[in-house]
């Protein structure tokens, strides 16, 4: 039987794959409005789109930063209520502050991994450095003073950068770009970005798209005390030692959950690790493969838990993208266990499937490691669950596909003993 609430390896995963959509959809789009203002030649436009009919060209341009640019460059919001652009309001914005290059930028090692040829112009910063997005390093000019721009020519596992037709440098790579490969040439260079768990997981805000994101959309994130929040949420200044705790608790889940790891890595691009103490973790349906916690340094029990907890809640805000799951309407309120104010029914049920998801981490948790803290916890949180499932019992309005996660997240709880 198909199972919902255990965890996904990712692999060939229909309902991740199916949550691609919107954001396929919205990258066909701003394609349309590119090929009117022929800025990219015809050929390398046709075969980007070509390209995007593949799942494995989807997934590797897919990020928290391009699809919540796509989503920037598509839409607007008033009044709360998010409005589709129409092509004229799209255009400005791709004319605007570079987003044209911007967007083409999340293109380049894709199109590497792929074997498709793209020419594009980009910039260097002042600094000599050049940033490109899914590439763990930063390529630097080792003789910058005359170069402002290059050219980039992707081919199959190769990226060639080109100064007046002549090739200063190419990344050739047999391993997806992770973190074997090789660079010819002279002038350039390529420095780790640090704290990005070989390109695995990131865990600092790198992209100043996130970081946007974060700030215009305050009041959509699952924030309790967003009053406390600066409006510019940002990561910790990461050291050596935050990296290795960091890795620790994923490596403890890994051993623990292997499966649960495997869902980690395949669909998680970004844990960020906020600078804040005014929540404990979030997720937003706007940043789908990304996940926030607030710092809690060396509290491996703390951390692993709302790692399992954020990305349980990724993972049904994938189920949402296909199906609406709840159906009561967003205006109606009900108590919930975990927050004092009334949720709507949706937040019940997240929690609810966020909660079963930490119940069965917390028994695997346990069976390793006897820990009276860790058992004290699993029956907090048992109790918790219980209550909300009585409330989506008595007042929930579940689809077809809501009953079928419900039942799973209601077999979780243990049946109470009645003593005659």
């Amino acid at each position: 039987m198909l199972s919902f609430l255990q965890p996904s390896s990712m692999e060939n995963d229909q309902i991740y794959m199916l949550g691609l959509r919107p954001f396929s959809q919205r990258v066909h789009k701003i394609m349309e409005i590119i090929q009117e203002l022929d800025k990219i030649p015809t050929h390398t436009l046709m075969l980007l789109k070509e390209s995007l009919a593949s799942q494995e060209f989807l997934k590797a341009i897919y990020s928290p930063g391009s699809n919540y640019f796509t989503y920037f460059l598509t839409t607007y919001s008033s009044g709360g209520i998010i409005y589709q652009d129409k092509s004229p309001q799209i255009i400005e914005k791709l004319l605007t502050d570079s987003n044209l290059e911007k967007f083409i930028n999340y293109f380049i090692v894709a199109c590497a991994k792929q074997g498709i040829t793209l020419q594009y112009k980009v910039d260097f910063s002042p600094d000599g450095s050049l940033e490109i997005q899914g590439f763990p390093y930063k390529i630097r000019l080792k003789d910058f003073s005359n170069i402002e721009a290059c050219s980039i020519i992707t081919s199959k596992n190769e990226i060639a950068f080109l100064v007046e037709d002549k090739i200063i440098g190419t990344i050739i790579t047999m391993d997806d770009f992770n973190s074997d490969f090789q660079v010819t040439g002279t002038q350039i260079s390529c420095i780790r970005k640090p704290f990005d768990n070989k390109n695995m997981f990131h865990f600092e805000l790198s992209e100043d798209i996130i970081s946007q994101c974060l700030s215009e959309n305050i009041n959509l994130l699952n924030v309790r005390n967003s009053e406390l929040v600066d409006n510019k949420l940002k990561s910790i200044s990461f050291t050596p030692n935050d990296l290795l705790f960091y890795e620790s608790c994923l490596n403890t889940i890994k051993d623990v959950w292997p499966d649960y790891y495997l869902e980690i890595k395949g669909h998680i691009k970004l844990i960020g690790i906020m600078d804040t103490d005014a929540f404990g973790g979030f997720t937003t349906d706007i940043l789908p493969d990304a996940i926030f916690i607030s710092h809690h340094p060396y509290d491996f029990m703390w951390v692993t838990e709302n790692l399992v907890h954020e990305c349980a809640h990724s993972r049904l805000n994938q189920l949402f993208l296909i199906d609406p799951v709840v159906l009561n309407d967003h205006e109606e309120r009900f108590k919930s266990p975990w927050r004092e104010d009334p949720r709507p029914m949706k937040g019940v049920f997240h929690g609810a499937y966020a909660f079963a998801r930490v119940a069965l981490w917390l028994e695997r948790l346990y069976g390793v490691y006897k820990d009276k803290k860790i058992l004290n916890r699993l029956e907090f949180v048992e109790g918790q669950l219980k209550e909300a499932i009585e409330v989506i019992n008595t007042h929930g309005k579940l689809s077809p596909l809501g009953e079928h996660v419900f039942k799973e997240i209601s077999s979780v709880t243990k049946p109470e003993v009645v003593v005659s």
